[in-house]
């Protein structure tokens, strides 16, 4: 389950600097230092089994495992063959820092003379590699009683769709959070609800040395100041509850209570995903609590700023939904005919026309269909938005089609636009087929030329050469012809 605020854009008078740079923030630490730690772990990894750590390790893992109640993963492991796939029992021992912490304890009575001084020298080799992987570095580890981490643990995080998604959420609600109370009090207020999220998960995991990351805690924060901010003004939601989605409208203080019972249903009740749920209801009660409790001093915006969401598109949006709400419950009928009224009145809105597409789409075969798709990918636009939408549908749809190939000017003014918008992958496949159609056409000398130009830049003279040629090639041709 899924619900978001969905009310206000940016107002560029109170810009969302704060907001704009923690996600340039936690971009910057992902790709320029999380993004080699899947190098780090394999170098550590290959030192392990080099120097044949596995063999002494491994029976020492499995009574761990099942001294932890971790019987079934401890089964499981035992049915591998280490001399068969010993990359997977390794990375599953390094990547447990409980063992690692363990490991630390043991002495030569417990390995043996003979053993202890060559094995300790090896480990010590292994742990200082794990220790420049970054969520053990500046992770959130509940046992090592690191404070720091307690704010560098929110700006990193577990994956690209982690980072993505809270970036999403950020933005869409940090942008009025932060317009409300000022760009320094959002800034204390982001790092204060991250901290408490964070003790909220130490205090319920505090025998953990498994690492948190991720800004979870401080957007939930951010969530819950978001509702306090609104009080009992209704605000709108987009919420999303398996494939069904829509809008609604409510009190966003109404909305708090919900969030929070969801994260501790979740964090007791659901299953156990790796979601620090308890984090998220930490970050979220110090937020929502936190702005009530403060918020006639924090908030610097008058009270009629609050009731002034951006209406303009509202209309619109409402009778999307109710198409969308069609769509999803299979009534196409019903579905047809409200899309047949959104064409009408927002004729030049790239999502109305894209969702036409799909409609016609679900009777694949027909010809109402293959000419629709004709129409379109010939509409000419000097729209961005536009342009990507038929990038997408050129995609799909050729995917779906071979036997009702484009018209040539059709395929020549699709790449012209995928120029524009730098979508050279689909650029290049289009060449391909237009050299198969052998088409001949002036326009195809300048396409050639600027997909050249770009794969020049991105290192590759070999296939920019080539190109290069085969534009001359064609332009030579062309001149040549007989009018």
């Amino acid at each position: 389950m899924l619900i978001i605020p969905a009310e206000r854009g940016i107002d560029w008078r109170r810009a969302p600097v704060v907001t704009a740079a923690m996600i340039a923030l936690c971009c910057i630490v992902f790709f320029g230092w999380q993004w080699s730690d899947s190098a780090r772990m394999q170098r550590a990894a290959e030192y392990y089994y080099e120097n044949q750590l596995l063999q002494l390790e491994l029976p020492i893992f499995l009574s761990h495992l099942s001294q932890t109640r971790r019987k079934d993963l401890s089964t499981e492991l035992e049915s591998i063959d280490p001399q068969e796939d010993a990359v997977t029992l390794i990375y599953t021992i390094l990547s447990d820092p409980s063992f690692t912490h363990v490991l630390q304890k043991t002495d030569e009575e417990f390995w043996g003379d003979d053993v202890f001084a060559d094995w300790r020298r090896k480990r010590r080799q292994v742990n200082e590699l794990l220790d420049q992987i970054s969520s053990f570095k500046l992770g959130l580890i509940p046992q090592a009683s690191r404070p720091i981490t307690y704010l560098t643990y929110q700006f990193m995080h577990g994956d690209t769709m982690h980072l993505i998604g809270n970036m999403v959420i950020l933005a869409l609600t940090g942008i009025a959070v932060e317009a409300a109370i000022g760009s320094f009090n959002f800034l204390l207020c982001y790092l204060l609800c991250g901290i408490v999220g964070g003790l909220s998960y130490t205090l319920f995991n505090w025998s953990s040395y498994l690492p948190l990351v991720g800004a979870s805690g401080s957007i939930s924060g951010v969530m819950g100041m978001y509702a306090a901010i609104y009080g009992m003004r209704k605000i709108r939601f987009f919420y999303s509850l398996i494939f069904y989605f829509g809008y609604f409208t409510a009190p966003g203080l109404v909305i708090l209570p919900i969030w929070v019972a969801w994260e501790l249903y979740n964090a007791f009740l659901g299953s156990t995903s790796g979601v620090a749920y308890i984090a998220h209801a930490g970050g979220l009660l110090m937020g929502g609590l936190g702005m009530l409790a403060a918020r006639r001093y924090l908030v610097q915006v008058e009270e009629n700023y609050l009731d002034q969401a951006p209406d303009e598109d509202l209309e619109y949006r409402t009778e999307l939904d109710d198409f969308l709400k069609q769509l999803a419950a299979f009534n196409f009928e019903s579905a047809k005919r409200k899309l047949t009224t959104l064409e009408t009145k927002y004729p030049s809105k790239a999502t109305i026309v894209e969702q036409r597409y799909f409609l016609e789409k679900l009777a694949p075969e027909s010809k109402s269909f293959h000419q629709f798709a004709h129409e379109l990918l010939a509409t000419p636009t000097r729209d961005e938005v536009f342009m990507y939408m038929l990038r997408d549908v050129y995609r799909d749809y050729t995917l779906l089609n071979k036997a009702h190939p484009l018209e040539e000017s059709t395929l020549l003014k699709l790449m012209l636009s995928f120029c524009q918008i730098e979508a050279w992958d689909t650029v290049q496949e289009m060449v391909k087929q237009a050299q198969t159609r052998r088409i001949q056409d002036p326009m195809m000398v300048k396409i050639l030329r600027l997909l050249s130009r770009n794969v020049e830049q991105n290192g590759d003279s070999h296939l920019s050469n080539q190109l290069n040629e085969m534009a001359g090639q064609l332009e030579n041709s062309l001149k040549t012809a007989p009018e």
